[in-house]
Parts: structure tokens; C-alpha cells; sequence
């Protein structure tokens, strides 16, 4: 079955509805009885109240404690940061937290380890790719659902050969080994790869490999044509010369990282989620602003180096997206395709699986002060 191609549409800020709602400070005039002072005793009055004046909005703009949180009695959320890819890996070398909030960050260099501990319900947190959101929520029969989601990553994965090798097309590599993990997003762009090229699986060797002995099998010469993502991709190819002679674009997959959550965390602590989906649009947009500095915060936390980090999210998501109906259409036709593919063994619904409750916490608030 050939799979659709997808189209993207980029939102604009004016698609950003529902502003998010913080508590302002005011300043209630006291009642007192009229007395009689001396004009040195105004004038230390009204230094007083200058004073006060002056320190309340700083005070504000460090940070506005959202609706129903206590920063007396704050949520603990449990995050886990992933090392292969997305953006909580920022916050977690920035240590981002919210007013009302204690936030926990656990961090995974063995991705496998996080997705277990997720599905083992010690994380309340975590980003993980499309495909993985979906299985996990048909693992969970409904249990594990996104609260928010990047726009499309499809730069930040990509195919590649050997510096020196005579590869230049995904069909120069017809008899060859080509490496990835069938049970990722991956696997649908390469069956869109043979379609387009008019050749069966059959035509090439499999071979399903990840992490460092992925790595070492294609610097070694042992696979052909390797498949990765940011920052791994770009890491491998500064160190080696590797060529990427394919991205996800060309794959025709999105490539989309989800933000996830358990149905029970979702309901017990709401607010303090919406909170930290605020936290994560605004990170995001600092890092915009400033790759420079993202990068030196990131790199030595999940030892990659700095041109990788800077290269990873130069090409990377801007921003989150909105789940709308728009969305939620084109993820219902990414779902049925990854069935078709294998990847996924029940049907997922769109609707289901990806929440907009959250929209109104995924646009930056004001991020240039963050």
C-alpha cells in the first residue's frame, strides 16, 4: 500500500487562542485615619511607597503562579529526559521550573529505559517520537495520552552512507544493508522510499540495530546506508564525513516528538501540567533566541558537541503545534499508514490519542524574558 504524502501547514501567531492566565499584582490602598505629619515624614513615607511600588513588578515578572497551584504546596512532577532527541533535555540543563510547581528531572541516556520506566508509571512526563505515543497508548488501552506536540522534526532524520562510498540515492543502495528499527517512524518512510523508487524490501538487507552498536556497524563499514536522527546524525557526520543523502522530507514522515502523559496524572494534576507545557513553549522560543548559549548548556548534559546541538535544532521544530481538527486529520492518516506498515498491530484513533486541552499553554508567553 503506497502511503499518502503529508502537507504541513506552519500556524501563525494569530492562530494562538485562549492567552494564558496569570494573577496580576495590585497594590489596595490602606484605609487610615487623616493625620497631621512633618514634611520630613512624608517625604520617608513616600520613599517608602516608591520602593514598594518599584519592587512589586519585578517581583511579578519572575514568574506568575498559575491558576489553582500553591507555590506553598507545590505539584511534584516527574519528568524524564530522553538523551536521542527533542527539547527536555534544555530545560533540564537549564533546570526550568514553574511557581507551584517541583519539577523532577530524570535523565536517560538508554532511551529504552525511559520508555520502560514511563510505561512503568514512574514518570509523569516524558517526549517520546509518534510512534512510540501511539503504541504506548494501545499498550495502555487509553492510558498514555499527548498533551502536547512539536511541529514536524523531518530535517532531524535523515539516510546515511560513508564519506568515501559511491552512494549518492536511496536506489544506489539496491542489494545493500540498510539500517533502522522497524518498530519506528522509519520504517514507513523507507516503505514510501521503495515506493517511490519502485522497489520491494526484498531488494535490500534489514538490519535493525540502535545505539552505539548501530554507530560502530556503519563506521566500520559492516552496514551500507544508516539511518538516524538529531543529534546522533549530525555528530556522526562531523566526526566521520558521513554524507546524509536523504531526509524525512524525502521520506515523506513528519517526524513529530509528543509530549505524553498518563490518563490519571492528567486528571489528578491538570493545572500543573498545563503549567509546564508553558514552560516547554517558552523554552523552546528561548532557545530560538538563543542557540549559542543552549547549546553550551546542552551539550556537556547529554555529551554531544556543541555544533551537533546547534545543528540539531537549526533544523529542528520552532515551536509546538496546535491540535486542532487539522491535526488531528493528518495524524489519522499517518496512524492508518504505520498500520498498513506493520508498525502499529491494533488501530489508533487520532482524536484519542493526541489532547487539545492543552492549546491554550502551548504558545510562548513571553519568551525573550525567560
Amino acid at each position: 500500500m503506497k502511503s499518502q504524502p503529508f502537507s504541513w501547514r506552519p500556524r501563525s501567531s494569530r492562530d494562538s487562542l485562549f492567552p494564558s492566565v496569570h494573577k496580576e499584582w495590585t497594590l489596595q490602598r490602606p484605609k487610615c485615619a487623616v493625620r497631621s505629619y512633618s514634611r520630613s515624614a512624608l517625604f520617608s513615607v513616600a520613599a517608602a511607597v516608591a520602593l514598594l511600588a518599584a519592587c512589586l513588578p519585578a517581583r511579578a515578572q519572575s514568574g506568575s503562579v498559575a491558576p489553582n497551584l500553591d507555590p506553598a504546596n507545590p505539584v511534584v512532577l516527574t519528568v524524564g529526559v530522553p538523551r536521542n532527541f527533542g527539547y527536555l533535555s534544555t530545560l533540564w540543563a537549564k533546570n526550568v521550573q514553574v511557581p507551584g510547581v517541583q519539577i523532577e528531572y530524570k535523565y536517560f541516556p538508554n532511551f529504552v529505559d525511559m520508555l520502560t520506566a514511563f510505561n512503568g508509571r514512574q514518570l509523569d512526563i516524558t517526549e517520546i517520537g509518534d510512534v512510540g505515543a501511539a503504541q504506548s497508548f494501545a499498550a495502555s488501552k487509553g492510558g498514555v495520552r499527548v498533551i502536547a506536540v512539536t511541529q514536524p522534526n523531518a530535517e532531524n532524520t535523515g539516510l546515511l552512507v560513508g564519506k568515501d562510498s559511491p552512494y549518492k540515492t536511496f536506489s544506489d543502495l539496491k542489494g545493500k544493508q540498510l539500517l533502522f528499527l522497524k518498530s519506528t517512524n522509519t520504517y514507513l518512510g523507507v516503505k514510501n522510499q521503495l515506493a517511490d523508487a519502485k522497489l520491494k524490501e526484498e531488494d535490500f538487507k534489514i538490519v535493525e540495530l540502535a545505539g552505539p552498536a548501530a554507530v560502530k556497524a556503519f563506521q566500520t563499514g559492516q552496514i551500507e546506508g544508516y539511518y538516524t536522527i538529531d543529534p546522533n546524525m549530525a555528530d556522526v557526520v562531523e566526526k566521520t564525513g558521513a554524507r546524509q543523502i536523504a531526509n524525512g522530507v524525502d521520506m515523506r514522515i513528519e517526524n513529530l516528538y509528543p509530549y505524553v502523559s498518563h490518563q490519571k496524572v492528567i486528571a489528578e494534576k491538570r493545572a500543573a501540567l498545563a503549567a509546564f507545557v508553558q514552560a516547554l513553549a517558552d523554552t523552546i522560543a528561548w532557545a530560538q533566541l538563543h542557540p549559542d548559549e543552549q547549546a553550551t548548556l546542552v551539550a556537556p548534559k547529554i555529551q554531544f558537541t556543541e555544533s551537533a546541538i546547534k545543528t540539531t535544532f537549526q533544523r529542528g521544530a520552532k515551536e509546538l503545534q496546535r491540535i486542532d481538527d487539522e491535526f488531528h486529520a493528518r495524524q489519522e492518516q499517518n496512524l492508518n499508514a504505520l498500520l498498513a506498515a506493520g508498525v502499529l498491530k491494533q488501530v489508533v484513533a487520532a482524536r484519542e490519542l493526541y489532547l487539545p486541552d492543552f492549546n491554550s499553554s502551548a504558545t510562548p508567553s513571553n519568551p525573550a524574558a525567560k
